[in-house]
């Protein structure tokens, strides 16, 4: 665990699935580039990133998501969970909630 974010890799149904819990803000969310960057570096076709444990996400968050999605190498691997109530409001409120690439909970 670094600061107040943890991530977990696991495969699952033939997705890597990474756990995300805790806080992603702007001392965390570079820890989370680098987690989803390593597994696009990967073979997995589907990656998901779980949100349904984060506590508080800001824009810098945000951002690192919306970077790997849009991604012209990488987004359509990439799914996302739509996360907490808080991170429901930050899609919402950015907009995104309608834009992102969503899957249901595991």
């Amino acid at each position: 665990m670094q600061g107040s974010l943890h991530i977990d890799i696991a495969q699952r149904n033939g997705a890597t699935v990474l756990s995300v819990l805790g806080e992603v803000d702007l001392a965390t969310a570079p820890i989370l580039d680098e987690q989803i960057s390593a597994v696009e570096s990967g073979d997995a076709s589907t990656i998901i990133v779980d949100l349904d444990r984060v506590s508080f996400m800001d824009s810098s968050g945000l951002q690192v998501l919306l970077a790997h999605v849009l991604s012209d190498q990488n987004g359509s691997r990439i799914r996302i969970t739509r996360g907490s109530p808080q991170v429901v409001r930050l899609f919402t409120v950015s907009g995104m909630l309608e834009q992102l690439p969503f899957v249901a909970s595991e």
